[in-house]
């Protein structure tokens, strides 16, 4: 099945992606607007400053703002202290980019380096021979790789290869008006049964007490998304999600069941409330509490109340991490076509350096994966606080959608949204799940 996948993927360009949101699924992306092609943003490109003999090309998905102008001066700034290395930039806005780069590495095309999500995303890549394996420059170079959060890696790792450079790092919280909890003598909860608790009192008042726009799917699959860890042990979460299970475990149940128990506390009419009207209950006040990725935190920062956030409450009935934190770190991988992977590399190291990576945070408030990059200098207390919370988790849950084959996961996302509305049970939804990767696991 993998090779019919791969085909469909770098043909065709079609796969889907988690960051949807902070990996792009919010359908807000952090700095990026949806503006030029490939073809007319390689026309505005730094030229090089060099006029090197040796030329790397690097394609990403900051196709304009303060992100683009970071990271072209990223590459005019290595070019001058790297003689005889030129770095051609070009990239494509966030919606056309990943059907650009699945053509650009089915040809003769590819780039040197090329940003990618990680997950299935990125593995896609690596088991289909597009990807260099850079484990043997991490292991090499101990003093630039343990720079960058350790736990940022195991996205991009496969089959005990690591294939990508982790450039910008994100997670997801509950959001929560400090100033509602304090007028209902509420608690931060640490617990399931702390979480209903506080819900259930949020929900007797006039406040509502979860905000949540789901007219996409991709909402409530977040939610499933830890659920799922929380509830499913790893081993077995692994092997259903690499396709190698069968999803016949009970908890998988239960963990729709600890969804339906959360739906009385959503925004009335979830699934027909948009995703901006949901976060806008919340920065407005209507609302207490609101799941959201980290990276989406410029769209908190209006609010005009006091705020903070909690992790995703533990589960004690649950066979999973309850450390874990629910986030899908992006970055860059290298073409195993590249004629200089040496080079190539460098310029990865360049731009994952404390000083360059200090920089990016700067200029254009993205969440970096260089440890010590965030800090006062560089950000505000809120966004250090992030930075130091998503280090802190013991290992980084990807999105189903960057963790599960696409097909399946479209039926997932569907059969989800369409159980939280009322139609269907927990049970009829894994029996369609089980049904669908019994058929994709045929093919």
């Amino acid at each position: 099945m993998k090779s019919k996948k791969l085909i469909s993927v770098l043909l065709s360009g079609l796969m889907a992606v988690g960051l949807l949101a902070g990996c792009g699924s919010s359908g807000k992306t952090e700095n990026v607007e949806n503006t030029e092609s490939v073809e007319n943003t390689a026309e505005t490109n730094v030229e090089s400053t060099s006029g090197g003999d040796i030329e790397i090309t690097v394609f990403h998905r900051f196709s304009d703002g303060a992100s683009k102008q970071f990271f072209d001066e990223a590459a005019a700034s290595f070019e001058e202290s790297h003689p005889g290395v030129k770095v051609v930039m070009t990239s494509a806005d966030n919606a056309n980019y990943k059907q650009e780069i699945s053509v650009k590495l089915a040809s003769n095309e590819a780039p040197d380096i090329y940003f990618a999500w990680s997950g299935v995303y990125a593995q896609n890549f690596a088991d289909g021979g597009r990807a260099l394996d850079l484990s043997s420059y991490i292991s090499g170079d101990t003093a630039w790789s343990d720079g960058i959060i350790a736990n940022q890696f195991g996205p991009f790792t496969f089959d005990g290869k690591i294939y990508g450079i982790p450039i910008v790092m994100d997670g997801k919280a509950f959001y929560y008006n400090k100033e509602i909890f304090s007028e209902l003598n509420l608690q931060v909860p640490e617990t399931w049964e702390d979480f209903m608790t506080v819900l259930d009192a949020i929900s007797k008042t006039d406040y509502i007490p979860i905000s949540l726009g789901n007219q996409e799917d991709w909402a409530t699959g977040h939610y499933m998304t830890t659920l799922n860890q929380r509830m499913v042990g790893a081993d077995t979460l692994a092997a259903d999600y690499a396709m190698e299970g069968d999803f016949s475990d009970a908890q998988y149940v239960e963990a729709l069941k600890r969804l339906n128990d959360m739906t009385p506390y959503f925004t009335p009419d979830f699934n027909s409330t948009s995703y901006d009207t949901g976060i806008n209950d919340f920065i407005t006040g209507k609302a207490a509490i609101y799941y959201e990725q980290f990276n989406q935190v410029q769209y908190i920062q209006p609010a005009e109340f006091e705020w903070s956030w909690f992790d995703f409450p533990d589960i004690k009935e649950g066979d999973g991490d309850q450390n874990a934190l629910t986030g899908a770190p992006q970055g860059f991988m290298v073409s195993a076509d590249t004629a200089h992977p040496d080079e190539a590399v460098e310029f990865l190291k360049y731009l994952t350096s404390k000083e360059v990576a200090a920089k990016m945070v700067k200029d254009t408030q993205m969440i970096s994966c260089v440890d010590g990059a965030i800090n006062t200098d560089t950000a505000d207390e809120k966004v250090v606080e992030i930075a130091e919370t998503i280090k802190a988790a013991s290992s980084i849950n990807l999105w189903l959608d960057n963790a599960m084959d696409s097909e399946l996961v479209a039926a997932y996302l569907a059969d989800i949204q369409r159980m939280a509305g009322g139609g269907m049970t927990p049970e009829e939804v894994m029996a369609d799940v089980q049904k669908t990767a019994g058929e994709l696991k045929a093919e």
